[in-house]
């Protein structure tokens, strides 16, 4: 017994010991800062009249009907007026019915190209809402400070600070090595068609681009627990998305004589096992990345946690489940969010049906979440179906590209205490046609968010602090022109 005691205390002390010089290397990762580098001088008042102009085109997309064609033509015509040089100096189409795509060519055409996305689309305004807006929704008021509407966060930000960089690269007479591409869809919103048809008209060019950018991460203050700096989160990788119909079939009849179980119980049994046995949770990839990096600017007793994971994963991964937001990082999610029952409170239905959404985690495929399902489910009565095409999760980006450290090297420019890491998107945007085509694909925008951001992104009082929104701009030309000059 004794030598065992000895040998347990051995192993004590060892453990300890590794343990804690885990820990104390774990410590902030130099960044690799651009000290010789500043952003280009931007007029914010000019910016933000020219966003705001943006916000006033109503370019609504709808689940049924995709987008509105004529605010988005309105807009186009809206863009070619604002932005000149562009319009005269790059290549532009229409990629039916109305995404956009321009084309920088670049001094060595042999070069593989980059890609800079965004979309035109928005979401619309919840009925009812609208008085409690500050601003109107569509009146691109600028006040207080900020400039006020839908798509100030997602995604019109996107496409006019990319024409603003543009169009300020070719008024100082700036021209790219690498060529350079704009995509601008018309539905992401919805279904993403617009972006698909221009990858697809790219393929047939026999376009190879070497990078992708597009939006879906950010930088994050006061959002992160135990995280005191911002936090720069590159989305290196986005979760794919499916919905599943599970559909009970009965006699029906009158609601007085029901059967012991009726088909609205078994599908919310269906419904109850599957919200009890979610799928299991993965702590590798773009999380991982992304907690050892942010990890390393955490509290003592969280670092040691961060930097040991071989031995202390399972508490970790205990803990991120808890929370909503970060339990969605890491697994597949199970989503109930639709049920459709009988027509008539006193009839038995016939037929029962409800959809199941899941957001699916690289890793995992839409055929491994069917099998979960029906493994789950375990009841020949539940029919198990797509109720549309599944999206898989996308291809996890290089963290040593030379675009990857281009772009983080630019956001220290941006924001000098910004800790930059990698991340998992877990919402779904355009880049996911690029998903296999470009080599990387990236998605940030330069935009500040903090926690009462969150819920004005497709919510109420969307907006955007015009002084952010110029530093993004001029960050934007820094990017382009590092990007495209490589």
């Amino acid at each position: 017994m004794r030598k065992i005691a000895a040998a347990l205390a051995v192993l004590l002390v060892a453990l300890v010991v590794v343990v804690t010089v885990r820990t104390m290397r774990f410590a902030p990762a130099k960044s690799e800062a651009r000290r010789d580098v500043t952003l280009p001088e931007v007029n914010d008042s000019l910016l933000a009249t020219h966003l705001a102009g943006a916000i006033r085109f109503p370019t609504i997309s709808k689940q049924d009907s995709g987008p509105e064609l004529v605010p988005m033509r309105a807009l186009h015509a809206y863009l070619a007026q604002t932005f000149p040089r562009t319009y005269a100096t790059l290549g532009h189409e229409v990629v039916a019915p109305a995404s956009l795509l321009f084309r920088w060519t670049g001094a060595d055409t042999t070069l593989e190209p980059i890609v800079m996305m965004s979309h035109m689309d928005v979401v619309p305004v919840e009925a009812g809402s609208e008085s409690a807006w500050t601003h109107p929704p569509f009146s691109g008021d600028i006040a207080d400070g900020f400039v006020w509407g839908r798509g100030t966060l997602d995604d019109k930000v996107g496409v006019l600070s990319t024409l603003e960089a543009v169009e300020a690269l070719v008024a100082r007479g700036y021209r790219p090595r690498r060529t350079v591409y704009l995509a601008f869809g018309d539905d992401e919103e919805v279904e993403g068609k617009g972006a698909g048809a221009i990858v697809a008209l790219l393929k047939s060019r026999g376009v190879h681009p070497l990078v992708a950018i597009d939006e879906g991460s950010a930088i994050v203050r006061g959002i992160i627990p135990n995280i005191s700096r911002p936090a720069a989160l590159i989305g290196i990788a986005e979760k794919g998305h499916m919905s599943v119909k599970l559909t009970v079939t009965s006699a029906g009849g009158h609601s007085s004589m029901p059967p012991a179980q009726t088909a609205v119980g078994v599908l919310a049994q269906a419904i109850d096992r599957l919200e009890k046995h979610p799928l299991p949770a993965r702590l590798d990839g773009a999380v991982a990345g992304m907690l050892a990096e942010l990890g390393r600017e955490m509290p003592l007793s969280s670092r040691v946690a961060m930097a040991n994971l071989w031995l202390t994963r399972p508490l970790v991964i205990g803990s991120m489940s808890r929370s909503a937001a970060t339990n969605a990082s890491l697994r597949t999610t199970t989503a109930p969010t639709m049920i459709q029952g009988s027509p008539k409170e006193n009839v038995l239905p016939i037929r029962a049906q409800a959809i199941v959404n899941f957001r699916i985690i690289p890793g995992e495929t839409p055929e491994s979440v069917v099998e979960h399902v029906r493994k789950v489910v375990d009841d020949t009565t539940v029919a198990i179906t797509l109720a549309e095409p599944a999206t898989p999760p996308s291809p996890v980006s290089s963290t040593t590209s030379a675009a990857y450290r281009t772009l983080a090297r630019d956001i220290t420019v941006l924001e000098p205490d910004a800790i930059v890491a990698p991340s998992l998107v877990i919402g779904a945007t355009d880049s996911r046609q690029y998903a296999g085509y470009a080599r990387d694909v990236y998605r940030f925008l330069p935009m500040q968010i903090g926690p009462a951001d969150l819920e004005r992104i497709h919510g109420t009082n969307e907006r955007i602090d015009v002084h952010d929104y110029a530093r993004g701009v001029a960050f934007m030309t820094l990017l382009i022109s590092d990007l495209s000059s490589q």
